[in-house]
């Protein structure tokens, strides 16, 4: 963050900063506010508490500080589209033989400003669209040797509830009041429920103890489980009626079907157990069709080698923003929403059911509660 934050502070300063027909005094300002904005995390966190990605702060303060890092965030890149067609105009400048004018320098202050506003509008929509309440997404999964009683089965899934204090219990409430109506045969956690500490948050997750399913509520922790006291979550959550897959696997449709799920990558960090794909489905049966629960959707080519048929994950919040979900999708493995095939795996990645208020923007990327409806592949 320290790096990131450097850079879109330096890169914007000198590009719409420097320009400008200002006294530096004034230059010396905005250079100040650039840098408050370009690190907000570290100033929230300053005042915050504990948890660097998730202060306990109002709730009006962390939606002007996100408004204003997304806005920042977004201008950085403007400016870079517009440099690439200010660098065209400079060549085609310099082949005529011909110096930049003054006239020149105006026009590229007036596109800044432009650039700067449809920006700080295109995040206050961004903020809108990521604290709306989702909207279910209906998939069908077509699996090859799906056992005919399993054919149109349904899967509720949710992922990234990231639940904090700017997501509180009103949108968990939200969520459980739309999943209920699906009536799945199976509900599935992605992981990242929360971030906080159990006796400051475990009260807004209360209402997902009204989740209820034929074959059970399943979850899996995500990589914030961990930065937010493990052991203490993964008893809160059982209590809640969630059945937590720790590298472990349950049996369930009268032995056609083995559910497993691994932990996450970042237990590495905090000396836990790291996924183990062969330990999760050791002992189930042969002829059982393998799913598999996965916070992150990179184990997807390793499961595919194991036999699992399908794999469901989130993560990735679908990116967020349409274009920067390419570059997520560089960080997973190739994978950031909807399905994907992977030998003869199918994998689902949700786009998160929730918003993070490290940056609660969502650009043409909604959240969703999925429903996914498993068929038989002829």
């Amino acid at each position: 963050m320290l790096l990131f934050g450097s850079l879109l502070s330096i890169y914007v300063f000198c590009r719409a900063v420097l320009p400008l027909r200002l006294h530096w005094g004034w230059k010396a300002g905005l250079g100040a506010a650039l840098l408050a904005t370009a690190f907000k995390f570290h100033l929230l966190h300053l005042f915050g508490g504990p948890m660097f990605f998730a202060p306990e702060l109002p709730e009006p303060l962390l939606i002007a500080a996100a408004w204003l890092f997304a806005a920042l965030f977004l201008f950085f890149f403007l400016l870079i589209a517009a440099d690439l067609g200010r660098g065209l105009c400079l060549l085609c400048l310099l082949c005529a033989k011909r110096r930049p004018t003054e006239r020149f320098r105006r026009v590229g202050n007036r596109v800044n400003l432009a650039l700067l506003a449809a920006a700080a509008a295109l995040a206050g929509c961004g903020i809108i669209s990521g604290t709306s309440v989702p909207g279910v997404r209906h998939e069908e999964i077509a699996l090859p040797g799906l056992p005919g009683e399993l054919d149109g089965m349904t899967v509720a899934v949710l992922a990234d509830l990231h639940i904090d204090s700017l997501a509180r219990i009103g949108r968990v409430r939200a969520i459980v009041d739309r999943v209920a109506p699906l009536n799945p045969d199976l509900i599935l956690l992605a992981g990242d429920f929360v971030d906080g500490r159990v006796a400051v948050r475990g009260g807004d997750l209360r209402p997902l103890e009204e989740l209820s399913a034929p074959l059970g509520v399943f979850g899996v922790p995500g990589n914030h489980e961990y930065y937010s006291g493990y052991e203490e979550w993964m008893l809160f959550l059982s209590g809640l009626g969630i059945d937590m897959l720790e590298n472990s696997h349950r049996i369930l449709a009268g032995g056609k079907l083995a559910l497993g799920g691994v932990t996450d990558p970042a237990a590495a960090r905090f000396g836990r157990e790291t996924p183990d794909l062969r330990k999760t489905f050791d002992g189930a049966p042969p002829g059982a069709v393998k799913l598999l629960l996965a916070h992150q959707p990179k184990p997807a080519a390793e499961a595919a080698k194991s036999g699992v048929a399908l794999q469901v994950s989130g993560h990735t919040h679908g990116g967020m923003i349409v274009g920067i979900d390419r570059l997520v999708a560089r960080f997973n493995a190739g994978f950031v929403a909807g399905s994907y095939r992977v030998g003869n795996l199918r994998l689902y990645v949700s786009r998160g059911s929730g918003i993070w208020n490290g940056f609660p923007i969502r650009l043409g990327v909604p959240s969703e509660i999925t429903l996914l409806r498993l068929k038989r592949q002829e």
